[in-house]
């Protein structure tokens, strides 16, 4: 959810402590140099509203131009600016309107001729415009489209002039962001760690990111250390926004370590001044955050009152799945006071975002807490001859999405992320089994059986199904990830032999044949299809193993 920062929410990307910092020789001219310059020291503040007060003088100024290819740029350059600061200030509507003129016009001189300085200058605008535009779709949850974006600006890296490494570090700090949102840990540390060495520009922004990467993986100890770095960095910079930043990710920090007193203070301090700044998405992160806690404690009423304002919020800046992150947290605080029509409502409003967006996890979620309330119905109503129809309703819903968040748990390597993902998903077996007893199948209770004891034998390592070499995490807090379109999940020695020592599986389990006759039936067949298809993830693995009877 949410407040989880996967992503943290940068008021200010590294371009705003030294992206104005135009290519050298550049100069437009009076208003604009000092303008240019006073903008960015409000950005450093920050005061997000007087560098937009700034911009927009400046681009009325330059929009009393006679039209030209040269007026378009500095329209377009003034407008990039603008959807930054927007993004800063969290006003996601109106740095789309910004960031979209902006790509407009200067994608639309692309074929006037230029000199070469004119050519790096134009270059220089469309790459940070790109990175801007990624930045939006991606804290808006469009992450294919956010790539698509960060694809096009790394290709014209080739023939951009980059003598600091800037606009390249910016890139990479761009991944690290995505994949975070992605929740792919491992590969955002060790991208992360490579840029560290390499772009001392942003390395504020990775100390931050590495912190919220560890604080999520359960290295607390670690995530203060990078955190007191990052502030640190920032402070050196004069760059307060960043180290406000900080306060909110020690928060997060705070939340999963379990110190609620400690996580509620700093939340509690961290949205003050994003109230006061007008910071609306990183208010609503922090309500979201302040009403988990609130439920944790007892207050409903609390719980339900910040949940509500967080939604608000989220809803305001066009935030879509933050939006759906806290209709599902109401629609659990609903559940749990009894209100299963308002759980219904925003169960229903945020799968709808979650199916949109290709969040299918959190689909699946969503689809075990109504399968929940029909189960819930069953207990209270008879439903007489029909309740045999209502039964195999309820396991539609409950056993796919089971059977998904199982499958979840082998995309981490973590002790930790596994064992939350595998308390969620025994959760969500005992209901199945609840349904499957209570609808007397024997047949589904004896392939839930199967499958569910399939491939417990640990597989630490597996035959390449390619020449070509693989790289597997070998870090504990990594995620995995399959080498190639077709080979099973992997986990690194240190996390596969933490695994063993448990006896968890560390792979998906196999198809158990459940006749012997050719392309005989599998166990739970029409199940994992529905799962497979409805929440576009591997189930079990293409190995087959046959079922094997008691022996007599």
């Amino acid at each position: 959810m949410s407040e989880d920062p996967e992503d943290p929410q940068d008021p200010q990307g590294p371009e705003d402590a030294a992206e104005q910092e135009e290519p050298a020789g550049l100069s437009y001219g009076e208003p604009f140099d000092s303008g240019f310059a006073l903008a960015e020291r409000h950005q450093l503040t920050p005061d997000l509203p007087a560098a937009l007060a700034v911009y927009g003088e400046l681009l009325a100024v330059a929009e009393s131009f006679e039209d030209s290819p040269d007026v378009r740029l500095l329209r377009g350059h003034l407008l990039s600016d603008i959807g930054t600061v927007q993004l800063a200030a969290t006003d996601l509507p109106g740095a789309a309107l910004s960031i979209g003129r902006s790509l407009d016009l200067v994608r639309g001189i692309a074929s006037v001729p230029m000199g070469p300085n004119g050519r790096q200058l134009w270059l220089e605008v469309l790459l940070k415009t790109l990175l801007a535009r990624s930045e939006l779709l991606r804290r808006t949850g469009q992450f294919d489209e956010a790539q698509e974006a960060m694809d096009e600006a790394t290709a014209l890296l080739s023939e951009f002039r980059d003598p600091e490494g800037l606009r390249t570090a910016e890139i990479g700090l761009s991944r690290v962001h995505l994949l975070m949102g992605r929740s792919a840990w491992g590969a955002a540390e060790e991208l992360a760690s490579a840029l560290l060495a390499e772009a001392p520009l942003i390395q504020p922004y990775l100390l931050d990111c590495l912190g919220v990467v560890c604080a999520s993986t359960v290295r607390f100890e670690q995530a203060e250390d990078y955190f007191a770095h990052a502030e640190e960095a920032y402070l050196t910079l004069g760059h307060h926004a960043g180290r406000q930043q900080v306060l909110s990710h020690r928060a997060y920090a705070a939340l999963q370590a379990g110190d609620l007193d400690r996580a509620e203070e700093l939340y509690a301090e961290a949205a003050e001044i994003f109230e006061r700044q007008g910071r609306a998405e990183d208010l609503a992160v922090c309500e979201q955050a302040r009403a988990a806690i609130a439920a944790h404690r007892g207050d409903a009423a609390g719980a339900a009152a910040l949940t509500a304002s967080s939604l608000a919020r989220f809803q305001q800046v066009g935030a879509a799945v933050a939006a759906a992150d806290t209709m599902l947290l109401g629609a659990r605080h609903a559940y749990e006071r009894g209100d299963v029509d308002e759980m219904k409502r925003l169960a229903q409003g945020a799968r709808d975002v979650y199916q949109e967006r290709g969040v299918y996890e959190r689909c699946a979620q969503v689809d075990l807490m109504l399968a929940r309330t029909l189960e819930d119905n069953l207990n209270r109503t008879d439903h007489g001859v029909h309740e045999r129809t209502s039964i195999a309703g309820a396991l539609s819903l409950a056993l796919p999405a089971a059977l998904t968040l199982e499958a979840a748990r082998y995309d981490f390597a973590t002790a930790h992320a596994r064992s939350q993902w595998l308390q969620l998903a025994d959760e969500a077996m005992r209901l199945v089994f609840r349904l499957a007893l209570r609808s007397n199948d024997q047949g589904l209770i004896f392939e839930l059986v199967e499958h569910r004891c399939a491939g417990a034998s640990l597989a630490l390592s597996r035959t390449p199904t390619t020449d070509r070499a693989t790289a597997v995490f070998p870090d504990a807090a990594m995620r995995t990830y399959a080498p190639d379109d077709d080979a099973p999940l992997t986990l690194g020695g240190i996390a596969a032999e933490a695994a063993a020592s448990v006896g968890l599986r560390v792979a998906p389990p196999p198809k158990i044949v459940m006749s012997a006759e050719p392309d005989g039936r599998t166990a739970l067949q029409e199940y994992v299809q529905a799962a497979e298809f409805r929440y576009h993830r591997r189930i079990v693995s293409e190995e087959e193993v046959p079922f094997c009877p008691p022996t007599p």
